[in-house]
């Protein structure tokens, strides 16, 4: 018998090559809501947010999903967990919205990844995604 069940589910699509539109759904067995975000390859800013808390177990919970729009204008490039807790967490947020925020930058991440192999040589694409992830795992640990 299960107690609790939790899936995160997060999609990114390429609209132009110059944005990214990431749609992310968290369901649990007192959760359910929904995000989508539009960032900027060249800036790596949020320049798009909506989302919806559609099911929640608090009636007050409602009130956290107005923060999404403090997601825009976020740069992606450093501090993005303290700029995303500042912007829909912390005591006047919701941990789950943060939660599910953090999957769709990862998200991201592994978008752009994707987009280096349609545009550069893979030498090059190794050579940035070993500086970037360096010590960031056993895999990609500096020697």
């Amino acid at each position: 018998m299960y107690l609790f069940n939790r899936s995160i589910s997060v999609n990114v699509h390429s609209q132009d090559l110059k944005i990214l539109r990431v749609e992310g759904i968290f369901i649990d067995t007192h959760h359910e809501l929904c995000l989508t975000l539009e960032v900027d390859i060249e800036t790596y800013r949020i320049v798009s947010a909506q989302g919806e808390l559609r099911r929640s177990p608090h009636s007050d919970c409602q009130e956290t999903q107005e923060r999404i729009q403090n997601l825009v204008g976020i740069n992606l490039k450093k501090n993005v967990r303290k700029q995303i807790l500042a912007a829909v967490g912390l005591k006047n947020g919701c941990t789950h919205i943060t939660d599910l925020t953090l999957e769709c930058v990862k998200g991201v991440m592994q978008a752009t990844y994707q987009l280096m192999h349609k545009t550069m040589e893979a030498e090059q694409v190794d050579e940035l995604v070993n500086q970037f992830l360096a010590g960031s795992c056993l895999h990609y640990q500096q020697h």
